[in-house]
């Protein structure tokens, strides 16, 4: 009786054939969190928004499992701000002849850090299909970047400088006299080009892909990655100096010692297209008539 009834139900069925490719070139786009990661001394570091896009291959060695590389690029930016950070410039003379020491103070003070990079993705790749008559991912990649730097500045935006003299003689500090050199100065056109090094990176990815025709889907999901270098420049000093002439000059936050460790983070979502070009890996599912 058993027998008849598994019979009977195996004639009642058709297989319904379709298949996956194992290899694709896949082309997208992403826009989140892109930024540097530090801690300012007596200031923070506030990331800000970024974007990039990228070409990549893949190849499945089996209909789950895969490698894939490619190239990307990246653009992000990151805003450092102080507000109250003091440097001192000792044994200072006035338009009196006295002596004093020189405080500067950080006000309401922005500089902003951008870099682009170019990437090269190397990862190791998991889609499982849950669909029936048409595919339908889940998919998780693992693995590594390399971060070429092709472009990376710094520039002031925002802040003021306030001048105070603190004079020993007298425990007195002066402040509020611009004509002697004790007033606010707003931030100039302080800029400059940042030397950043190659970095490598920890990325992984997840989403959801659905199938659009036989050879693209679509997909759509987020990206973290996390940059192991230290980014730091290898000046070392104050923010502010002065030069052989004794005039002021600016050093850029990632060149001071205000910064120790400078680390690459990004958290972004991802959309793009998948495009067969491989052979098919065919799975085979039963389908009730």
């Amino acid at each position: 009786m058993n027998n008849r009834l598994l019979i009977g139900v195996i004639m009642l069925c058709s297989f319904t054939v379709f298949g996956q490719t194992n290899q694709n070139i896949n082309v997208s786009g992403n826009v989140g969190l892109v930024s540097l990661l530090y801690n300012l001394d007596k200031g923070e570091c506030n990331p800000r928004t970024g974007f990039g896009g990228d070409v990549s291959y893949s190849f499945y060695f089996t209909p789950q499992w895969g490698i894939g590389a490619g190239l990307e690029f990246t653009m992000g930016s990151t805003n450092g701000y102080l507000n109250g950070a003091k440097i001192s410039f000792d044994n200072q003379i006035d338009d009196q002849g006295d002596m004093y020491r020189k405080d500067i103070y950080f006000r309401d003070w922005h500089e902003k850090q951008s870099i682009f990079f170019l990437e090269i993705p190397i990862q190791l790749q998991y889609r499982y299909d849950f669909g029936l008559n048409k595919r339908r991912m889940i998919y998780i990649n693992m693995g590594v970047k390399l971060q070429m730097p092709l472009m990376a500045n710094y520039q002031v935006t925002r802040g003021e400088l306030e001048v105070q003299g603190y004079y020993p003689e007298w425990n007195v500090t002066l402040f509020g006299l611009p004509n002697h050199g004790f007033g606010k100065e707003t931030s100039k056109s302080l800029s400059g080009k940042l030397q950043i090094p190659i970095n490598i990176a920890a990325t992984i990815s997840m989403g959801y892909s659905f199938e659009v025709s036989k050879m693209i889907n679509v997909f759509v999901g987020a990206t973290f990655d996390y940059g192991f270098m230290n980014l730091k420049g290898i000046s070392n000093g104050d923010l502010l100096y002065e030069d052989n002439h004794k005039d002021l000059q600016y050093r850029g936050m990632l060149y001071s010692s205000s910064i120790e460790k400078v680390n690459t983070i990004s958290a972004k979502g991802e959309a793009g297209v998948s495009i067969a070009i491989g052979k098919p890996v065919y799975k085979t599912y039963y389908k009730y008539r």
